[in-house]
């Protein structure tokens, strides 16, 4: 997916104001993001600015710089954003670490220069078919329960050996990836039109608490900070 923010926040309580734009594996966040608290998600995640400095804490290690890279899962918080800046995310599985790694001080800090760049950071990784046959199980199941059995039996393995390809072909935990998709199906439908309650239901969120203590634990933010960004068609 690919998200594009273009805010004025100046504290996490605040709401983020701005365009998001959606792919299905990166995302690109433009402008003043604002800050969070201490969360760690999916994603390998990059900060990019051209001006002000992004500031954030690792580990209690405050760090700073222009490019920086937060790897997927690493806990962080970002303490101040640049007013014009840009955040990318890339889904582990079609990120290439290396890559990111060679080119992170050349890219650029604007999202149309940088959508050209994106191929360079990827590296698609060939699934396994069980894995495969897993994924277009748990899109059946969506937005209701994701009982692991029944995907285990669609992928024809046993439910431990389900939790272990997970890991291991997508280096993130069966819950941990139904709950990505829950929180990105529960974004579009609120950046849609739909109130929060409503989008959070939708996905198969118990109810607006559900999806906001979720985006706090894996973006730091709740619920309510989404009222002012807007959708734009990828």
């Amino acid at each position: 997916m690919a998200w594009i923010y273009n805010s004025s926040m100046s504290s996490p309580a605040q709401p983020w104001n701005g365009t998001l734009l959606l792919d299905a594996h990166v995302a690109v966040l433009q402008g003043h993001a604002g800050g969070s608290d201490t969360h760690a998600h999916y994603a390998h995640q990059l900060l990019l600015s051209d001006g002000a400095p992004w500031q954030v804490e690792i580990n209690g290690v405050q760090q700073h710089g222009q490019r920086l890279w937060l790897p997927s899962f690493q806990p962080h918080a970002i303490l101040s954003a640049p007013q014009a800046g840009c955040t990318v995310f890339l889904e582990p599985t079609h990120a290439d670490p290396a890559q990111i790694q060679q080119h992170l001080h050349a890219l650029p800090d604007n999202a149309l220069a940088l959508h050209h760049w994106l191929p360079r950071l990827s590296r698609p990784q060939p699934l396994d078919r069980r894995v495969q046959a897993a994924l277009s199980r748990i899109a059946q199941h969506l937005p209701g329960p994701v009982p692991a059995a029944d995907i285990a039996e669609a992928a024809h393995l046993s439910t431990s050996q389900l939790h272990r390809r997970f890991q291991s072909d997508l280096a993130v935990t069966l819950r941990g990836w139904v709950l990505w998709q829950r929180l990105r199906s529960a974004l579009m439908h609120h950046l849609r039109g739909h109130s929060l309650t409503d989008s959070a239901h939708a996905a198969g969120f118990a109810d607006l608490a559900h999806l906001s203590r979720s985006l706090r634990r894996m973006f730091g933010i709740g619920a309510a900070q989404l009222h002012g960004l807007q959708l734009h068609a990828a």
